[in-house]
């Protein structure tokens, strides 16, 4: 049965996050017919699983054009799809606790001045106005009241049902094997269930994408990483800022309520190994040897069922694999939560989840045409930014595949700068 040709269309997605659903909707947008293949359900991985901010300051130069071109986009967004994203704009803080996290903050202060963003540095003082409740001794922090948070399921499904009502198929439980090439030229997709055809295959698949692209000779060097995320019980609404901290960061939510997560010291995340992280190791050893006290390496389950792949010679019709959560790292983000805020000590959790980060070596994404590969195009890698990034990505890569460029340069995201050796991960990135 998987020789059936099952349906055909102009462009056909494979993913269904916020990318692949926010490029679906754009190219829909543009006239033309599409097909979004999802292995699970719609919004069913990582695009659920983020905190949700929203954010422009601490990027990576190369984002920046495309975090304020998202920014642009997500404030007429809920009215563009006609829903609720619990989109806010209410400011992110980055507090420094020391000398070092002061200069490299104010480096990244630089380099979004440079950009025209309004993110600036403020001093303790700023901060006690800007956040009363909130306890410690910081000597300053990095400050954008344009950035903000959006609930991230319900922006990703809003993408797919507005791109649903311009005539986008999607097809759940439907995970693709393989990019059907045929003289250098993607013309479709194997599935568990049968073939379809289209004239230009877009892989956004997540962590799923660099197993898929491996079957037309393209290795995406991506390093998994499992995220372990809480929600806290109601409490008194007392502040709409979010924080990304040393030690936790939380995302405040309308009902008073706060979604809690690691912070910028790297404490909270699980770093798994796969065979494409072992495959490209030699590039992510210089981060390994700089944070080897913060990693926690482990060989999971997606190594084994990979390598089973391999050695066998055989696809395999793998549901997603539902990450846990690491109940350790949760609660002791939840204690640091705490300190920040000792009013509310003892709230407890309302829930627990975990997601997976792909994560490459310069910790920015992969965006673009696959150059061994005509008609084929890729965005993976997102390392944690793929959501306030998703709705620019999904825009620019149609416009990629609709009128061959896109109105911001995305060379500095092609696949092939870790060949080329032209990629580093600046001190101005957080």
């Amino acid at each position: 049965m998987a020789g059936d040709l099952l349906g055909r269309s102009d462009v056909l997605i494979i993913g269904s996050g916020i990318v692949g659903c926010a490029t679906a909707y754009y190219l829909a947008r543009s006239g033309r017919s599409v097909r979004v293949l999802e292995r699970g359900k719609i919004a069913g991985e990582q695009s659920s699983r983020a905190w949700g901010f929203v954010r422009q300051q601490g990027r990576h130069p190369a984002e920046v054009p495309l975090a304020a071109e998202a920014s642009r986009i997500w404030e007429r967004l809920a009215g563009e799809l006609q829903a609720d994203l619990e989109f806010v704009r209410r400011g992110i803080v980055v507090p420094a606790e020391t000398i070092d996290d002061e200069q490299r903050f104010a480096e990244a202060a630089g380099v979004a001045r440079k950009h025209g963003l309004g993110t600036r540095m403020i001093s303790s003082s700023e901060l006690k106005q800007l956040m009363p409740e909130l306890a410690g001794n910081w000597r300053c922090a990095l400050y954008t009241a344009e950035d903000g948070h959006a609930e991230p399921r319900k922006a990703t499904e809003a993408f797919a049902t507005a791109g649903e009502r311009l005539g986008v198929t999607f097809h759940s439980n439907t995970p693709a094997i393989s990019i059907d090439v045929r003289n250098r030229a993607a013309v479709g997709a194997v599935t568990a269930w049968g073939r379809y055809e289209a004239d230009a295959i877009f892989c956004a698949g997540g962590t799923g994408s660099a197993p898929l692209l491996r079957t037309v000779g393209t290795s995406l060097p991506i390093q998994m990483v499992r995220s372990s995320v809480a929600q806290t019980k109601q409490a008194r609404h007392f502040t709409s800022v979010a924080m990304w901290g040393p030690y936790v960061s939380f995302r405040p939510k309308e009902d008073g309520s706060f979604y809690i997560g690691n912070g910028y010291r790297g404490v909270g995340a699980d770093y798994e190994i796969t065979i494409e992280s072992v495959r490209h190791l030699r590039l992510f050893l210089p981060a390994y040897r700089r944070n080897w006290r913060l990693l926690k390496l482990a060989m999971g389950q997606h190594f084994f069922i990979d390598l089973h792949r391999q050695i066998s010679r055989r696809a395999r019709f793998d549901a997603p694999m539902e990450p846990k959560p690491n109940l350790d790292k949760i609660h002791h983000n939840e204690r640091r939560f705490y300190e920040l805020f000792p009013a509310i000590a003892g709230l407890g959790l309302a829930r627990t989840w975990a997601g997976w980060i792909d994560l490459t070596p310069d910790l920015i994404p992969i965006v673009g045409r696959v150059n061994e590969v005509e008609g084929l195009y890729v965005a993976a890698g997102f390392s944690g930014h793929g959501f306030a990034l998703g709705p620019a990505i999904g825009k620019l890569i149609a416009q990629v595949i609709v009128d061959g460029r896109s109105s911001i340069d995305l060379s500095d995201f092609r696949v092939s700068r870790f060949v080329e050796g032209e990629y580093t991960l600046p001190s101005g990135a957080l």
